[in-house]
């Protein structure tokens, strides 16, 4: 899986990258970007998570991703202050899962 994380500059979610990796499956993929990125970075990914500060861009993002059919979702603002990779990357799983029904 691959898990889009965008935020306003792309360096809040960095550190988010590196914890959602250690809970991630061998060969999922996460990577962070920032928003201005996202016309370009949507359709390489299976999944796209905003930082909950950027929450409002989000039909923005929809209206690009969803097309394409690429879910998307806000990363929920307690698990992204603790930086819970386990519950980000739990958020993407269940993203894809809704995504496959």
């Amino acid at each position: 899986m691959k898990v889009l994380l965008l935020c306003g500059f792309g360096m809040s979610t960095s550190l988010l990258t590196s914890h959602m990796m250690k809970n991630g499956d061998p060969g999922d993929v996460v990577e962070a970007f920032p928003i201005s990125d996202m016309q370009d970075q949507i359709p390489r990914f299976d999944v796209v998570l905003l930082g909950p500060q950027i929450k409002f861009k989000l039909p923005e993002v929809e209206s690009i991703a969803r097309p394409k059919g690429i879910p998307v979702g806000v990363i929920d603002m307690r698990s992204y202050g603790m930086m819970d990779g386990k519950a980000a990357m739990a958020q993407a799983r269940e993203l894809m899962a809704a995504r496959s029904q």
